[in-house]
C-alpha cells in the first residue's frame, strides 16, 4: 500500500503541471471566428460548393472557421446576409441586382449593404411539362396547377416575373409553392401541369424527371423579354441536352453571385484572405459538380456582377490584373 501511495504521489507530480501547460496554451490562442456560407438546397450544385468552399478556408485562413449550410437560397441568404446571420452566401444575379437597388419584392427593404465577392455558376430559367401536354408557352398555363418554387425563394419571384411578362399573376393559375425536387415528382404523378424552375442544367432533379418521363420545355424567344428583365441573358439550351428533348430551347440565365455585407462583421483583411484561399486553392473545391468545375472560373471570377465587390476582393482581385469595372468599386472605396 506504501508503494501505491508513493507512485501515485509521484504521477500527480508528473501529470498536473503537464494539463496546466495545455491550459496555459489554450488561452493565449487567438479566438476563432466562425462564420457560416448560404447556398442552397441539397439537390444542386451550390450546396456541395459552399461546403467546399467553407472547408477551405477554414484550412487556409487563420483564425476563421467556415461552415457551408443549405438554405432556401437568394432571398434568404439576401434577408440573412444584410441582418448580419451570415458572413457569405449566394444569390442569383436578378435577385441581387433587385434587393441591392431596392425593386421589386425588396422596395421596402433595400439591401445597398450587399458586396460581391466573386461569380460563381449559371442558374436557367427552366420549363417542363409532359411531352403530351397542350402547353405550348407560359400563356397556355391559364387555369392550371403551376409549380413555382418555394413560397419566397428567388426561383419563385423569376417565376413570377416570367408570368407577370406574359400577363399573368397568380390569381389567374393555381401556383403551387413547392421545391423543384417535388415539382418533378408533381408532374410525373399528374398533380400539376408544368412548373418553372431555377436551376442548373442537368441537375440531379432535372435528369431525374427527363430520364424517365417524356417531356417538352417552353421556349423564351422573344427579344422584348431580355429587354424588361436585363439581368437575364438569352441561352440556347442544346438539342439532346436532356433525354427527349431533341430540340435546341432558349432560356433566360443568370450569374449565381456569392456575396457578403458590410454587417458580416469580416474585416477588409478577412475577406482578402478567404477571397485568395478560395482562388488560390480551387483544385480542393472545382470538382465538386460538373457545373462548378466548367463555369466556376478565375477568369470570369467578374463576370455579370449587379452588386459592387467588397474592398477585400477589389484588393485581390487588382493584385491579380484584373480590370475593375466602375460599377464594380464599392462606395466605400471611392
Amino acid at each position: 500500500m506504501k508503494k501505491l501511495f508513493v507512485l501515485f504521489a509521484v504521477l500527480s507530480i508528473v501529470v498536473v503541471p503537464v494539463f496546466a501547460q495545455g491550459g496555459a496554451e489554450s488561452a493565449t490562442q487567438p479566438a476563432v471566428k466562425r462564420i457560416s456560407i448560404g447556398t442552397a438546397g441539397t439537390a444542386g450544385s451550390l450546396y456541395p460548393m459552399g461546403v467546399a468552399m467553407s472547408e477551405t478556408i477554414t484550412k487556409h485562413v487563420p483564425g476563421i472557421a467556415s461552415t457551408g449550410e443549405a438554405t432556401a437560397a437568394s432571398v434568404e441568404n439576401v434577408r440573412n446576409l444584410t441582418s448580419g446571420k451570415l458572413a457569405m452566401g449566394i444569390s442569383q444575379s436578378d435577385i441581387a441586382w433587385l434587393a441591392y437597388n431596392g425593386q421589386g419584392d425588396f422596395e421596402k427593404r433595400k439591401a445597398d449593404d450587399l458586396r460581391s465577392l466573386f461569380s460563381t455558376i449559371y442558374s436557367y430559367i427552366q420549363v417542363f411539362t409532359l411531352a403530351d401536354s397542350p402547353i405550348d408557352g407560359i400563356s397556355d398555363f391559364k387555369g392550371k396547377a403551376i409549380g413555382v418554387g418555394a413560397a419566397g425563394s428567388g426561383g419563385e419571384m423569376a417565376a413570377r416575373m416570367i408570368l407577370n411578362f406574359y400577363g399573368l399573376t397568380y390569381n389567374d393559375i393555381r401556383p403551387q409553392f413547392i421545391p423543384e425536387s417535388e415539382a418533378v415528382t408533381a408532374l410525373k404523378d399528374n398533380k400539376i401541369a408544368a412548373f418553372i424552375c431555377t436551376h442548373p442544367l442537368k441537375s440531379a432533379a432535372l435528369m431525374d424527371l427527363t430520364t424517365s418521363t417524356k417531356v417538352k420545355m417552353i421556349s423564351f424567344t422573344d427579344d422584348a423579354l431580355y429587354s424588361a428583365y436585363p439581368f437575364w441573358t438569352r441561352y440556347e439550351i442544346p438539342a439532346g441536352t436532356y433525354t427527349n428533348v431533341d430540340v435546341p430551347v432558349t432560356v433566360p440565365i443568370s450569374r449565381v453571385i456569392m456575396l457578403t455585407s458590410t454587417k458580416s462583421g469580416l474585416t477588409d483583411d478577412e475577406v482578402y484572405n478567404i477571397v485568395k484561399a478560395i482562388w488560390e486553392n480551387r483544385n480542393e473545391w472545382a470538382s465538386v459538380t460538373a457545373a462548378v468545375s466548367s463555369q466556376v472560373l478565375l477568369d470570369t471570377a467578374l463576370s455579370e456582377i449587379p452588386v459592387p465587390l467588397h474592398p477585400g476582393a477589389l484588393r485581390y482581385f487588382k493584385e491579380k490584373g484584373f480590370d475593375i469595372p466602375a460599377s464594380l468599386i464599392p462606395p466605400e472605396a471611392k
